[in-house]
């Protein structure tokens, strides 16, 4: 979707919250330029901290920046200042409570998915389940987000949680409390998910904007029960001189990062129907690693799993090499929704197990399967 050509009309309550946005973005756009150079994935990912990046952090000289991952113990800066403002930002120091806290604070594009289901009528949930506060906050900051929903579209507010998550992750590099190689264990997913989700920066402000704004109207909310609207209204005109800075500097600099089209083992000319004796009708869909399709290694381990939706074709199959690490796993771009039929032209082996009923786990055992506890 293109968050400038939106169709829907925007509530003008709110003090023009929407159209404020809008005006800034429309100009944002009118002023892009071709950017000049390619960027790798790791400038990339470093670009896309955005925001956090230029924010000052005690004991880093300047801002962050997307030059380089920047590091206390190479740099210069002072670790122990940057692990206190650690502990005063995020309330914790150390890699378990500062990924609770990023769980916890940094999950506006969840609200927004269980939103969109509202908006849909197919609510994930059943509201009334609440208690009459919780119903209250849910239905406040459903609405808010739907103010917001004609810019951020289906792409949603993922890119505020993007920035953010990457924002604390270079803190805790910088102070130490994380590795340079964990960072970057951290940062690949964030980055190759939002390569993947958006077009471009100017398309990811979009969406940074938006969840800014709905993160705030939700703390604000939930701590005072109201919002107040010249804080509101503050608050984005720092976030827009912030993101045009960006958008004239290092986001006009550098092109937006996509990944080369996988080569697949198989091209589709040489696909077969192998699919038989399957008992599943059109639950056909399944989730099946790169292991298999792209670098052509045999299925060595596969579950099946009850599909979150009854009414979708997925069979609740999930195929995989054997050998993906936790790494590999955290990145979603390794795995894709294939036909039954297409997997099994990678390993027919795998055809003999299809019809077993979920919960159901097997792993290769030597020529054959062996079944595990799932």
């Amino acid at each position: 979707m293109n968050v400038f050509n939106h169709k829907r009309p925007l509530r003008r309550d709110n003090y023009d919250l929407a159209a404020a946005l809008l005006e800034f973005l429309d100009r944002m756009k009118a002023e892009k330029k071709e950017a000049a150079a390619p960027c790798s994935p790791e400038q990339f990912a470093l670009l896309l901290t955005g925001p956090a990046a230029l924010r000052k952090v005690p004991g880093i000289p300047g801002a962050m920046g997307a030059e380089k991952l920047f590091l206390c113990s190479r740099d210069g800066g002072d670790a122990a200042a940057v692990r206190e403002h650690c502990r005063k930002l995020y309330g914790a120091d150390d890699a378990q409570g500062l990924a609770a806290f990023a769980e916890k604070e940094y999950n506006t594009q969840n609200d927004y998915t269980q939103f969109r289901s509202f908006w849909k009528g197919r609510p994930c949930f059943d509201v009334n389940a609440l208690d009459e506060r919780g119903r209250f906050l849910f239905n406040a900051c459903k609405d808010f987000a739907e103010l917001l929903a004609p810019i951020a579209g289906r792409k949603g507010f993922f890119a505020f949680d993007c920035a953010e998550r990457l924002g604390l992750w270079r803190a805790a590099a910088a102070a130490g409390i994380i590795t340079e190689e964990e960072f970057w264990q951290k940062a690949r997913p964030l980055a190759s998910a939002a390569s993947d989700r958006y077009d471009g920066f100017l398309e990811y402000a979009a969406g940074y904007l938006c969840g800014a704004c709905y993160d705030m109207f939700r703390g604000q909310m939930a701590e005072e029960n109201r919002v107040d609207k010249d804080e509101m209204r503050q608050y984005v005109e720092l976030n827009c001189r912030v993101l045009e800075q960006l958008l004239t500097g290092p986001w006009q600099a550098a092109a937006w990062y996509k990944r080369p089209p996988k080569q697949y083992k198989l091209n589709p000319g040489q696909l077969r129907p192998v699919l038989t004796g399957y008992e599943g009708g059109d639950k056909v869909a399944c989730i099946a690693s790169d292991r298999i399709t792209v670098d052509g290694l045999p299925v060595g381990y596969l579950f099946r799993e009850q599909p979150l939706d009854p009414n979708a074709p997925d069979s609740g199959w999930r195929i995989f090499a054997g050998d993906e690490d936790a790494d590999y796993m955290a990145d979603a771009a390794h795995f894709e929704f294939y036909h039954l039929n297409t997997i099994c032209n990678y390993d027919a082996s795998i055809l003999e197990l299809l019809n077993a009923p979920a919960p159901v786990a097997f792993r290769r055992a030597g020529d054959g399967w062996q079944q595990e506890e799932r």
